[in-house]
């Protein structure tokens, strides 16, 4: 297994996305009056951060709770600062400010989290499922951000699909060839009829999963009934990875690979015909919580060299409307912060909030 703290997850996980992001709303004298004063043992990088007067060199905390955070949807991505060697969860705007930790490096010395697993936010933002190593023994997690711990779920390994119900109360996932719903409330553990699937996404207001098959996918209602069968045709050799569903469950985007050249597409879930094919991974793309648009977060080459005969590169968030093509570019803001490198988003979150203002 590889994991989190090895710089090699990373790698893999830029097979999914790529970006940097960061943050920012601090008040402007704190980057340029207490830069003596910070902890240099603890955050070796202070003593090289560059002075940008918006930029905090405390490292901001997300609590739970907090209404100006909570404010917008969130990204969730998986980074460091300099010099750490332990990876943990971040969020930010998806414009990359107001950069938060939202996990202790601490939680992850001890409990391993696999690299490749994705990990999954609940709908209210308190909870997040987690699956991962402790003593060497493969567990589901859940870390409650509001009392900063973790609640074991259950053991078992595999690839978990974590998804939440709507009301933030069921993690529903499986463990070692096993399908469960772990409730939040009650702390039990009960087991599902299996839906067999490469992964599995419960879809808008919980009444339906879609199942990715080899080259296709099921949807199955709650109680696992088949309800549609979808095969794209691919030749088999062919694989799908790299699964997103929108927020709104409109659309499934994924890859292609093992085929000459890798290629990234959306399917609209309701009349699947393949609508996108384009070459490349898909990387750094995510669904935007906008009906129809995705957002691209990437790093945009110049042919300009600097003065150490390096190509300049700015990092930047596409939005693109998918059913139209149009493009908008805006800079990712305050890259650098902390002395992180390229970050990888894995989710938007705090969805709800989007829905309120709708």
């Amino acid at each position: 297994m590889t994991f989190l703290k090895n710089h090699s997850v990373l790698c893999a996980l830029s097979v999914f996305f790529s970006l940097l992001l960061s943050g920012c709303s601090e008040p402007s004298s704190q980057s340029t009056t207490n830069t003596t004063a910070i902890d240099v043992a603890k955050y070796p990088w202070a003593k090289e951060h560059k002075n940008h007067p918006e930029w905090p060199l405390e490292i901001r905390e997300e609590v739970y709770g907090d209404a100006d955070t909570f404010s917008t949807p969130r990204l969730m991505f998986w980074n460091k600062y300099k010099y750490s060697e332990v990876y943990t969860l971040w969020s930010s705007r998806l414009d990359g400010s107001d950069r938060r930790r939202i996990i202790p490096e601490e939680v992850f010395i001890e409990f391993r989290p696999v690299g490749l697993h994705k990990v999954a936010r609940s709908p209210d933002s308190r909870y997040i499922a987690i699956s991962g190593y402790i003593n060497d023994r493969a567990t589901r997690q859940l870390y409650d951000t509001k009392e900063k711990k973790l609640i074991t779920m259950s053991g078992g390994g595999g690839h978990p699909s974590f998804n939440w119900t709507s009301d933030s109360d069921n993690v529903i996932f499986y463990a070692n060839g096993k399908h469960y719903n772990y409730n939040v409330s009650t702390a039990t553990l009960t087991q599902r009829k299996i839906i067999y699937s490469d992964e599995l996404f419960l879809l808008p207001d919980d009444k339906e999963f879609l199942a990715i098959k080899h080259d296709g996918f099921w949807i199955h209602k709650f109680n696992g009934e088949v309800v549609r069968k979808v095969n794209f045709g691919f030749p088999r050799k062919w694989r799908m990875k790299n699964h997103r569903i929108s927020p709104d469950g409109k659309y499934l985007a994924f890859m292609t690979h093992a085929r000459p050249k890798a290629h990234f597409h959306w399917v609209n879930i309701a009349n699947p015909e393949i609508e996108n094919s384009e070459e490349g991974t898909g990387g750094g793309i995510i669904f935007s919580p906008e009906e129809d648009y995705q957002l691209e977060y990437r790093i945009k080459h110049s042919q300009e060299r600097d003065e150490n005969g390096f190509y300049l590169s700015e990092r930047v968030i596409r939005t693109k409307n998918i059913l139209t093509g149009e493009q908008t570019e805006a800079l990712v803001k305050e890259k650098g912060i902390w002395g992180m490198r390229t970050l990888v988003p894995v989710a938007i979150t705090n969805l709800a909030v989007q829905d309120v203002r709708r």
